[in-house]
């Protein structure tokens, strides 16, 4: 039997969900693109600086080279844990995985960021295995509360 366009991508099949189809539509495609966090390595230490954004559905390490750029989307589903390695000036964040390849750690991040980027980190996969909604949060408490969650000592 030959599938055509039309027949693969009917309206004609519904689901049934407790909301809408396109509440929950709109309501993820405006959480994908709040940007929780972002943080960069430091310049004179890496000549092209890597950087972490931190969104809600997943986070991208972007590790930059002298002719090009790789990005990594991992989606939040599939991270594991977080770890901040201290020196005196500047920290590491290694990030760990399941499911996806391991991404490489990110160096010379200011400590306060690289503590940072762990608390969102950790908190939204405390909140995704939870099943928290934030559809219904404004970004500053999302970021609030995340920060609280994600906290691994005072």
């Amino acid at each position: 039997m030959k599938n055509t366009f039309k027949t693969v991508f009917s309206s004609e099949t519904k689901l049934v969900d407790s909301a809408p189809k396109t509440d929950k539509l709109s309501i993820l495609a405006d959480l994908s693109h709040q940007v929780l966090f972002e943080a960069k390595s430091v310049y004179p230490y890496e000549l092209w600086p890597d950087k972490i954004t931190i969104c809600l559905n997943r986070i991208t390490i972007t590790y930059k080279k002298p002719f090009s750029v790789d990005e990594r989307p991992i989606p939040i589903e599939y991270l594991n844990t977080a770890h901040v390695t201290r020196g005196m000036f500047f920290a590491s964040l290694s990030i760990e995985t399941f499911g996806v390849e391991k991404p490489n750690p990110i160096h010379h991040l200011k400590i306060d960021e690289a503590r940072t980027a762990r608390r969102y980190i950790l908190g939204l996969i405390e909140c995704k295995k939870n099943g928290v909604n934030f559809g219904d949060y404004e970004i500053n408490e999302i970021k609030q509360k995340l920060q609280d969650i994600g906290k691994v000592r005072e």
